[in-house]
């Protein structure tokens, strides 16, 4: 697959310099302009080294993916943070991981639709999304929701087992009149 738009980091994927038999049977195509957009389940992924005893607690089989409810994933996210046991909290998600990861390597523009919790505190979980997210990234078609968005956490055990633990908050709550149907049209094809 052709990575779309133009590349900031010409060693990674250069794109003017054809190979030198092909660019004799075509055109170089020129620059263009382009975004990509992207809809997703926001969730924020925090990542974790806990006892089994933790897990036990609440009801987490080890080496499981289990769904938590909102009140089970906010006593577990102060818990952990309390103990100081968090070692990372950052964006997830397929689509919001690919956008950002497009606009990092194009060093260009891409727009993102999903929910996110109408209060952000500094320091909270919404907040290190927004903050390890890429500038380049468009958040403001983001849908404003009541409550958190989704949760990923990530228990890793002593033995290295990894225990996942999802709590789905608001991240589902997007609305058809959030997406810009107009943005969304403006963005140029590229494949």
């Amino acid at each position: 697959m052709k990575f779309p738009g133009q590349r900031k980091s010409k060693h990674y994927f250069p794109v003017k310099n054809r190979d030198p038999l092909l660019a004799q049977l075509t055109q170089q195509p020129k620059p263009f302009s382009t975004y990509v957009c992207g809809i997703d389940q926001t969730l924020v992924d925090i990542e974790a080294k806990v006892e089994d005893e933790l897990l036990a607690r609440y009801g987490l089989p080890k080496g499981n993916s289990t769904l938590i409810n909102d009140e089970q994933a906010h006593a577990l996210y102060q818990e952990l943070k309390d103990n100081e046991m968090i070692s990372d909290e950052f964006a997830g998600g397929t689509i919001g991981n690919t956008v950002h990861n497009y606009s990092i390597l194009a060093d260009d523009r891409s727009v993102l639709f999903g929910v996110m919790s109408k209060s952000v505190e500094v320091g909270s979980y919404a907040y290190r999304y927004l903050c390890h997210t890429s500038s380049k990234v468009d958040l403001n078609y983001l849908q404003p929701v009541q409550g958190p968005i989704g949760r990923c956490f990530t228990l890793i055990s002593e033995c290295g087992e990894r225990t996942f633990a999802i709590s789905k908050g608001s991240m589902d709550k997007l609305t058809p009149d959030h997406i810009d149907k107009d943005v969304i049209q403006a963005a140029q094809r590229w494949f």
